[in-house]
């Protein structure tokens, strides 16, 4: 035999020639004599074996006594606990001609878990043929949520309300507010859709107590339509359901809300809540979630990205921080005319032009610029930085440009240059002031664009730089108001929804102003500290009680006198209110 026929050895077989334990050389012995067919005497000399051991060997390989390879063990639990706790519990059920699912129901009332497909196994694991169709009287019938009862002014039973509990005690709080805004007459100058259960004044009602205690959804109505408190607030016996509210908002047209605008600008006045002295304005988009709709799309600035979405114009006084308008009816090709709505709407409830409004570059364009300049409406814009200008800025001497010293701002952006000058912009007959401001936090100056000529240049900045409080009001009424939370696709359904939402952040707004130490609290700290908590209720002929259970922050409360008004509540017929902490 030559030498190229030979079997290559590699590296690693001293392994196989040099058994290291017992077991193994056994083995390697009868591979070298039952594969390799080398004589017993050859084997027994090659691996230290006595001739009658490697006959022993065989003789005991042949009879399946030895045993070199153990069978791996399959990976996983070797067992079920849950399933062998309950198996015989499934076995009897199934006797008792229970199907998978109710046997489902039943284990979990006692308290053990289990899946329909594990209870099938069970059952087909021990014998059991599939339960013929049942009709469905045969079948158990599931425990479901009580059926709250229609609503209807019609049903409404005072007597119900002589002694019950409430969660929500401390909205009546806002009743003396309520009623001394005189909100019973807004849905009559509104001409309010309404109908003979639910009057358009319960109503409103029913939707702004919604708001009040920061329900996210319309749909959400169903958690706490059972709360005797809450429909009290509402003068019916329950709280429409989901579908009514829906439908409602449906039949409500933007006539009406700029109704509803006009009487809440009354009452605004008359709570001293707006000062119309200078105006901040900015878009909002609130995007859509779920369904594609026929919605066009804007700028998400939570999200950074364009999508569909309704778009609300909102305008808030700057120096009451109230939100006194908006608009969320507007399409794409109204955006720049929104802030003459605004105008016109503000011309017709106060007679005289908005003093001065701020905003930002995107709000509108020149030509709506130049209406405003004729009427003689002062402004405070942002002008959008090319790169001529802030070439122009960059090659600038130093001696152009003047220091001003910050107020009221993040001492870091409190030490700032800018440097003054004329600017004509494109549609505008006359040239407007522009006020070029290093060190606010950017890294190019911002442009400031205004027809104010007698606003000094600190004044200035300072004023466009608080107004980012439309943002902080924005911000808050998504957090505590849920503004984002679309209500539909249909733009009147949400310009309702946005118009609720003014009149409760007018309402928390209006109850900051008497809580000392409070007064710049956002809606959702006062609810948590003052008005989440629940109540007892007792009703009479002449007065309604609410009695709130004891809180931390109370003795502010008490402290405001808010809780010593008792007025007369015409949709209570007629009823007063008295608010005890106890």
């Amino acid at each position: 035999m030559s030498t190229g026929n030979r079997p290559k050895v590699r590296a690693g077989a001293e392994f196989f020639r040099q058994p290291a334990t017992a077991a193994h050389r056994q083995y390697e012995a009868l591979r070298a004599y039952f594969v390799e067919g080398l004589p017993a005497a050859a084997v027994a000399k090659q691996f230290g074996y006595t001739t009658a051991a490697v006959y022993a060997l065989c003789r005991d390989f042949r009879a399946r006594r030895l045993a070199f390879f153990r069978t791996p063990a399959k990976p996983g639990p070797k067992h079920a606990p849950k399933r062998a706790a309950a198996r015989q519990r499934v076995i009897q059920l199934r006797q008792q001609h229970y199907s998978a699912y109710d046997i489902q129901q039943r284990l979990q009332a006692e308290g053990l878990r289990l899946s329909v497909t594990v209870i099938h196994q069970i059952l087909r694991e021990e014998g059991f043929a599939k339960l013929p169709r049942r009709r469905q009287v045969e079948r158990e019938r599931p425990v479901r949520p009580e059926r709250a009862a229609a609503t209807t002014i019609e049903a409404v039973d005072w007597n119900s309300w002589q002694s019950v509990e409430t969660a929500a005690g401390g909205v009546f709080v806002f009743v003396p507010m309520l009623v001394a805004w005189g909100v019973e007459q807004w849905p009559l100058r509104a001409q309010l859709p309404g109908s003979t259960p639910i009057p358009a004044l319960n109503m409103l009602l029913a939707l702004l107590v919604l708001k009040l205690t920061g329900q996210e959804r319309l749909s959400h109505v169903m958690d706490v339509c059972t709360d005797p408190g809450l429909s009290l607030f509402a003068a019916l016996n329950t709280l429409p359901k989901t579908t009514a509210l829906s439908t409602y908002s449906y039949r409500v047209t933007r006539s009406m809300t700029v109704s509803l605008l006009q009487s809440y600008h009354q009452a605004l006045r008359q709570a001293g809540l707006v000062q119309g002295e200078c105006f901040n304005l900015d878009f909002h988009a609130i995007p859509q979630r779920g369904e594609v709709a026929v919605l066009e799309k804007h700028y998400v600035s939570a999200r950074s990205r364009r999508e569909r979405a309704i778009l609300v114009f909102l305008v808030q006084d700057s120096d009451a921080l109230v939100l006194c308008y908006a608009d969320a009816t507007l399409q794409q090709r109204e955006q720049a005319d929104a802030i003459l709505q605004f105008v016109e709407f503000w011309q017709h409830q106060y007679g005289t032009c908005p003093a001065l409004l701020m905003f930002d570059s995107q709000l509108t364009t020149y030509r709506t610029l130049a209406r405003l300049d004729a009427q003689g409406i002062h402004f405070i814009t942002l002008r959008r930085r090319g790169k001529t200008l802030l070439q122009a800025l960059t090659e600038s001497p130093p001696s152009a440009w003047k220091r001003l010293r910050l107020s009221g701002v993040n001492r870091r952006y409190r030490h700032v240059r800018y440097q003054e000058s004329s600017v004509t912009l494109r549609g505008l007959k006359r040239p407007l002031r522009q006020l070029a401001v290093a060190g606010l936090g950017h890294e190019e100056p911002t442009l400031f664009v205004t027809n104010f000529a007698q606003l000094k240049p600190l004044e200035l900045v300072e004023r466009y730089a608080h107004r980012m409080l439309i943002e902080n009001a924005i911000a808050e009424n998504v957090d505590f108001f849920h503004l984002d939370a679309l209500t539909s696709a249909i733009a009147l359904q949400v310009d309702l929804d946005v118009m609720l939402t003014l009149i409760a952040n007018a309402l928390y707004r209006h109850l900051a102003r008497q809580l000392k130490g409070f007064e710049t609290a956002h809606p959702k700290q006062i609810f948590r500290r003052f008005l989440d908590t629940p109540g007892r209720i007792t009703v009479t002929d002449q007065h309604v009680t609410v009695q709130l259970r004891r809180r931390a922050h109370h003795p502010i409360l008490l402290a405001s006198n808010l809780l010593n008004s008792t007025p007369a509540v015409p949709w209570w017929q007629g009823r007063q209110l008295r608010i005890q902490i106890g």
